[in-house]
C-alpha cells in the first residue's frame, strides 16, 4: 500500500468504513445487573429510546428512517451526561451510515459535531478519548487542516491511543504542514519503533520522507533516508532509480555533471544498469574525461554480454574512438612509471584512474595511495575514487574509512550513496 492511500484510510476510517469504529457505548436491553452497571444513570425513557436506536441500526438492511426518529426521543429523554454520551455515540453512528457514498467534506462536517460533543462530554471515558482524538485528527487530515491534524493526533498519543500509524500520521500531518524537518524526525521514530517491534518498516515510508525531504532543499537528510531505504530495500531497481534521482535527472543533472563516472560506476557495481542506453552514455562520459581504457572496458562488456546488439553503430562508434585514444597515449606501465618518477601525486591519480577504468582495482589502490605520499591535486577525488576501488576489491572496511575522509561536496555526497553500497549490496529483487 502506498503511503497517501495508507495516510489517507488512517485519516478517514470514521468516515469511510462500516461502522466499526463508531460502536456506541455498550448498553443493556435487559435489566441485568451488568448492564446497570455499565449505564448507572439512564433512565428508562433513555434506555428504551436507545434500544430502539441500535435495533434498527442493527436490522438487515439498517432502518435509518426509524433510527433517526428513535435518536430523536433519545435526545429529547436524555439529562444526564452519560445519557448525552450514549446519544452522541449514537448519532455518529448513525451519521456514519447516513453519509455513505458523500463527498469527504460532507462526511466530515457532518460527523464532527458529535464527534466533538463526545470529546467535550465528561462522561466520555478516559479511555475512549485517545481513541475519539486520534478520529477527529483524522477528520482534520482529511481536509487538509494538517496543523489540526498533528496537535490532535498528539493529543491521542498523549491520552494513550494505540492506533498502529498514529506516530507514522503524526509525522505525515506535520510534514504536510510545513515542518518537513520535525514530520521526518517523527518519521523516523516510527520507523525505530517498528524495527523494535521486530518489524520492517514500509518502503513507502522511506520514499515519502526522502522525496518531501528532497523538495524542502534538505540535502543530506534526504540522503541519510535514501540510504536507510536502500539498505532496507536495496534491490537493483531501487539502485538504480536512486542513482537516477540522486544525480541524472533535473538540477542535480548539472550539479553532478562533472562526477557522471563515478554515478555510472555504481550503477555497474549494483548491477542496475538496464540496458544498451546506459552502457553506452557510461562509455561516452568515460571518453569525455580521458579515459579510453574504460570506454572500451564497458562496451566490449555491453556487447560481450548481449546486452549491446552486435553491429550497434553508436556502441562501433565509441569503441573506435576507444581504441584510438589508448593508441595515441601512453600505455598503463608507462603511466605507472611515470608516476612513480614525479615530484607530485598528479600522475599517481591519473594511473589509478586508467586501472580503475580496466577494472585492475589492486593497482588502482596502489597508485591512489602512491598519490597520498606525493600530495594529492585533489584529495577529496582521490579519495572517493580509492575509497571506491577498495569497495570492489572486497576491502569494505577500509573502503568506509577512506570514502569517510571526502570532506566536501558534490563528491562528499557520492561518497555517502558509495558508503551505502559497502555497508548495504543490492539484495535479489
Amino acid at each position: 500500500m502506498k503511503m497517501v492511500s495508507k495516510i489517507a484510510l488512517a485519516a478517514t476510517l470514521v468516515v469511510g468504513m462500516n461502522g466499526a469504529a463508531l460502536v456506541a457505548p455498550a448498553f443493556a436491553a435487559k435489566k441485568e445487573k451488568a448492564a446497570d452497571a455499565a449505564a448507572p444513570s439512564l433512565s428508562k425513557e433513555a434506555r428504551a429510546a436507545a434500544v430502539e436506536v441500535q435495533t434498527a441500526m442493527n436490522a438487515t438492511p439498517k432502518d435509518l428512517v426509524k433510527a433517526a426518529a428513535s435518536l430523536d426521543a433519545l435526545d429529547a429523554a436524555a439529562k444526564s451526561d452519560y445519557e448525552k454520551y450514549l446519544a452522541s455515540g449514537l448519532r455518529l453512528a448513525l451519521i456514519n451510515a447516513q453519509t455513505a457514498g458523500q463527498p469527504e467534506t460532507q462526511r466530515v462536517a457532518a460527523l464532527t459535531p458529535p464527534l466533538d460533543a463526545i470529546i467535550a462530554n465528561p462522561a466520555t471515558p478516559k479511555t475512549e478519548l485517545g481513541i475519539r482524538y486520534n478520529e477527529r485528527a483524522g477528520f482534520a487530515f482529511a481536509t487538509k487542516d494538517y496543523k489540526l491534524a498533528a496537535q490532535d493526533y498528539m493529543k491521542a498519543r498523549e491520552l494513550g491511543a494505540t492506533d498502529a500509524d498514529l506516530q507514522l500520521n503524526i509525522a505525515r500531518s506535520k510534514v504536510e504542514a510545513g515542518d518537513v524537518a520535525g514530520g521526518t524526525a517523527d518519521l523516523e521514530a516510527a520507523v525505530k519503533a517498528e524495527k523494535a517491534a521486530g518489524r520492517k518498516a514500509p518502503e513507502a515510508w522511506y520514499k515519502y520522507a526522502f522525496t518531501r525531504l528532497t523538495k524542502a532543499g534538505l540535502t543530506e537528510q534526504a540522503d541519510a533516508w535514501t540510504a536507510a531505504w536502500l539498505t532496507e530495500y536495496g534491490t537493483a531497481p531501487n539502485w538504480r532509480g536512486a542513482i537516477y534521482t540522486f544525480g541524472f535527472q533535473g538540477p542535480a543533472a548539472v550539479k553532478y555533471s562533472k562526477n557522471r563516472i563515478d554515478l555510472f560506476r555504481l550503477l555497474w557495481a549494483t548491477k542496475s544498469q538496464a540496458g544498451q542506453r546506459e552502457y553506452i552514455d557510461y562509455a561516452d562520459a568515460a571518453l569525455t574525461i580521458g579515459l579510453p581504457n574504460e570506454a572500451k572496458t564497458v562496451i566490449d562488456e555491453g556487447l560481450a554480454s548481449g546486452v549491446i546488439p552486435k553491429g550497434n553503430i553508436t556502441a562501433t562508434e565509441l569503441q573506435t574512438r576507444a581504441k584510438t585514444g589508448i593508441a595515441g597515449s601512453s600505455s598503463l606501465a608507462i603511466k605507472e612509471k611515470n608516476a612513480m618518477g614525479a615530484p607530485k601525486g598528479d600522475l599517481a591519480q591519473q594511473a589509478g584512474d586508467a586501472y580503475f577504468g580496466t577494472r585492475n582495482y589492486a593497482k588502482a589502490i596502489e597508485m591512489y595511495r602512491l598519490c597520498e605520499t606525493k600530495g594529492a591535486p585533489d584529495a577529496d577525488r582521490n579519495n572517493l575514487h580509492l575509497g571506491m576501488a577498495l569497495a570492489l576489491s572486497g576491502d569494505r572496511a577500509a573502503a568506509k574509512t577512506t570514502l569517510a575522509k571526502v570532506a566536501a561536496e558534490p563528491n562528499k555526497a557520492i561518497a555517502r550513496l558509495w558508503t551505502v553500497f559497502v555497508d548495504a549490496p543490492p539484495t535479489a529483487a
